[in-house]
This record gives structure tokens, sequence and C-alpha cells, in this order.
């Protein structure tokens, strides 16, 4: 099935090796806490609901890999020692979670508009995963299989149609800790620390008033970007990072903490960020930044109706 595909979109395949991109786990994540730092104060629900999704998906398809542990492809066009396992394709399933959750809970446009748009967006990311080699038509076939079943999840969790993160995030964590009792080592710490700490900062923030200033959100979050760049590099700085060393207990006790407090204060961050919305420095930014409000943006424009 990989030749084939390849075969039927031969003269367009270099694009698919951009494509797959929008599905990267680190792309994923940056557009999701972006969406949610800065959107509007009122629907912080639905945007933290993304954020669970995509965590979950994150814990559900690094768990499966881990336990099945299936070899990627071995084809004349697949990318040499590309790392990783196979089943199940951990972009198809980010993709579906990720921009299904936000064609189900985004205002823009009408609903059918959405859902036909992320559906091809998530079918192209899928099909670059078999067409540059990487996995075979079942890895993709369940990974957007099970991303759109957690959506589903979380909208069967909705009460009168507002989303609750918080469940969401409590399953996440669930999928983190069942997939390392089955057996997986698979990415353990980081979605371990990202589900609790998702779930601790929910909890905490979400009957909390946000600053509705955008450079305050912009200010702290400088501040979370250089703790995350610090988590990356303890490892190292401990004398930690030696392969022998790498999956001991200590460096995976230290990353989970690391990974809870970092996504603890990721969703937290709006709730943190109005003690300091009406420093000097920040209503000046906030002057001279393009916010409205919240949002990163020069004027307000209108919502299509469902």
């Amino acid at each position: 099935m990989n030749e084939i595909a390849r075969e039927a979109v031969e003269p367009t395949a270099s694009a698919f090796d951009l494509i797959t991109h929008l599905g990267d786990g680190a792309l994923l994540v940056v557009l999701g806490v972006l969406i949610y730092w800065f959107g509007a104060p009122d629907n912080r629900r639905d945007r933290a609901f993304v954020i669970a999704v995509g965590i979950a998906a994150l814990a559900l398809s690094a768990g499966l890999k881990g336990i099945f542990q299936i070899p990627r492809p071995e084809l004349a066009f697949s990318p040499e020692a590309y790392p990783g396992y196979t089943f199940p394709s951990a972009h198809a399933m980010g993709a579906a979670a990720f921009y299904g959750a936000l064609a189900v809970t985004m205002e823009w446009g009408r609903r059918r508009v959405r859902y036909v748009l992320a559906g091809i967006l998530i079918g192209l990311i899928a099909l670059s995963r078999v067409v540059i080699g990487v996995h075979y038509v079942g890895d993709v076939a369940v990974g957007v299989a099970l991303g759109l079943a957690l959506v589903a999840v979380g909208v069967w969790l909705a009460q009168e149609g507002v989303f609750d993160p918080g469940p969401t995030f409590v399953l996440a964590t669930g999928i983190a800790v069942g997939a390392l009792l089955l057996g997986s080592r698979q990415f353990v710490s980081l979605t371990l620390g990202a589900s609790f700490g998702g779930t601790i900062g929910w909890y905490y923030v979400r009957d909390r008033p946000t600053t509705d200033t955008g450079a305050a959100v912009l200010t702290v979050g400088a501040l979370a970007l250089i703790g995350i760049l610090f988590l990356r590099l303890l490892p190292e700085l401990l004398g930690l990072s030696a392969p022998n060393v790498a999956f001991s207990p200590l460096v995976v006790g230290l990353e989970i903490v690391g990974y809870s407090l970092l996504t603890a204060m990721t969703i937290a961050l709006p709730a943190f960020a109005i003690r300091i919305e009406d420093h000097p420095t920040v209503q000046r930014l906030q002057r001279v930044l393009p916010f409205r409000g919240r949002r990163f943006e020069a004027e307000d424009t209108p919502l299509g109706d469902d």
C-alpha cells in the first residue's frame, strides 16, 4: 500500500514532506498553548479542552508504541534510521485529536465547514506518513480513529454543550499510568508529567479570574519558556544525561516533576498574569504591541454563525 500511495502522488510527493510537519507534536503544542494563552477569557474552557485532548492523544500514542514496539517500514523511499515505532501513528492521532477538537470548539465559520477543513487536513497528514514511508496504512487509520475517539469522548463528557477539560486531563493521566503499568517506557516522564500537571493546573485555574491583558500573558509566558529550557538542560547540568543513567528512576522522577510543574504553570498562567497586568511596563507593552485585550490582533474580526 505504501508503494501504491507513493506512486499515486508521485508528482507532488515532495509536498508531503512539508505537510507531515503539520502533525508534529512540537508544532501542535505551540499552537495549542498560543491559542489558549491569547484567546478570549470567556471561552478558555474550550481552549483548555483542546490541550487536554492533545495530551490524552500523546499519552495514548506513546503508550501503545511502547507496548507493541512494532518496527517502522523498511522501504526503498523510507528515511534512513527514522526513530521510534510504527504503531500507531502519533502524527495521525495527534492531528485528529488536535484539529478535530479545534473544529468542535471553534466559533469561526460554520460548523460543517470547520469539520470538512479539519477532515481534509487530518487526511493529508495521515497520507503523508504513508507516502514518506514511515508508517503503514493501518498505523495511520488506527491513529486517526483513536484521535477522533478522544474528541468524541470529550464531547460526550460535555455538559449542556459546555466543555470541561478536567475529566479529559484525568483521562490522559489514567492512560499514561495504564501504559506505564503495561510496560511502556515511551516518553513516560513527558506523558505522566504533562497529564498530571494539566489536571492540577486546570482545577486550580478553572474558577479563578484570569487577565484580559495580552502583554501580561506574554511577560509571564516568557518566564515559562525559560523554565522549559532549564528543564531540558537539567539532566546535562546534573551529569545525568549519559546513556547508562538516562532512564534511571532519579532522572525519570525529576522529569515527571518538571513536566508537571511546567504544564500546570502553562494552564494556570493567565490566572498568574492577572497579578502584573497593572504594572507600568506591562501596560506600556499592551499599548505598543498589537493587542486588543488578550487577543493578539489589530482589531476585532467578526465570527461566523454555526
